[in-house]
């Protein structure tokens, strides 16, 4: 109980100094324009991000940031930083503030703890030398099967995937708490993403119709996501057990090379039929059934003739 009244008093007091300028933070602002160049530029970047109004919280954590150690066996120096444009933070799926994204090559990761304490400290280290290296998979088509072994078993492990687009807002927010799911997952669970715009084929093979939209794939079952609540915690949840909740469905089978032909050919006749040389086409078509026709006539009729001949 006293070491609890003692944190309490100790974050009021940094509130106080920092509010009254008695402390400075050499933590940096990052401007706006600035934003996408530096984080380009440096390997890794942490950032808090405050509200540009009152926040006593904000304060702590920035004060909590200032003191937060490099990880040890990390030889990359971790860049802070501090932004207060609530324009940007929201690109990253920030609604509440302080809040903390790390960036690795500029790839976001948007971390669920809080840094008000010195216990909170200690475990956002822990959770910085997790987070070094980017744990959402990227997968394409001629990777998803081979990968995921969705359909033939899974040996692979279970495989939570994320069907997105860049052209989404919505989707390029939700990347952040994906990647930080993915990472507190990453011993036992695979986070994946599917852009749907370069793998049309894999969106038309799970019939994707509105993206974001996330499956879990389990020993050759597939689990539709639907909490629809794309922060850390219900991720994880789900994959945790909430799943069960939701009715499995069979893993539609990756196409053969047989179905993707008349697929091709289908698409083919289906374009033909909507342009403008229709009729040619449809007379083409015709004639060329004519021709089999009376080919396979011919050939029938020549097969009974020199059979009374053989006998």
């Amino acid at each position: 109980m006293k070491v609890k009244v003692v944190c309490k008093t100790i974050n009021l007091c940094l509130i106080i100094l920092i509010s009254t300028g008695l402390v400075k933070c050499t933590i940096p602002q990052l401007d706006k324009q600035d934003f996408t160049s530096f984080l380009n530029e440096n390997s890794l970047v942490l950032v808090l991000f405050k509200s540009s109004r009152d926040c006593p919280t904000c304060d702590v954590a920035l004060e909590n940031l200032e003191k937060t150690p490099q990880p040890e066996l990390l030889h990359t120096e971790i860049v802070k930083k501090v932004v207060s444009d609530e324009e940007v933070a929201a690109a990253f799926g920030v609604t509440e503030y302080p809040a903390i994204v790390f960036y690795r090559k500029a790839y976001p990761a948007l971390y669920h703890g809080e840094l008000q304490s010195e216990d909170d400290v200690a475990e956002f280290v822990d959770w910085l030398t997790k987070a070094v290296s980017v744990a959402t998979i990227e997968l394409f088509e001629d990777s998803f099967e081979h990968l995921t072994q969705a359909s033939s078993g899974a040996t692979t492990g279970d495989w939570m995937v994320l069907f997105y687009t860049p052209q989404s807002e919505e989707c390029i927010q939700i990347l952040p708490a994906f990647e930080n799911a993915a990472i507190r997952v990453k011993h036992w669970m695979n986070f994946a993403k599917v852009n749907i715009e370069t793998n049309k084929k894999l969106a038309e093979r799970f019939k994707i119709t509105k993206c974001p939209t996330a499956k879990l794939f389990k020993q050759g079952k597939m689990y539709h996501y639907e909490p629809q609540k794309y922060d850390s915690h219900s991720l994880v949840s789900f994959v945790d057990g909430w799943f069960r909740n939701v009715k499995s469905v069979p893993v539609p089978r990756e196409p053969s090379s047989f179905d993707l032909l008349t697929e091709s050919i289908a698409l083919y006749i289906k374009e033909q039929m909507a342009s403008d040389n229709k009729l040619a086409f449809v007379a083409i078509v015709t004639g060329g059934v004519a021709l089999l026709v009376a080919l396979l006539a011919l050939v029938l009729r020549k097969s009974k003739v020199e059979r009374p001949k053989q006998e």
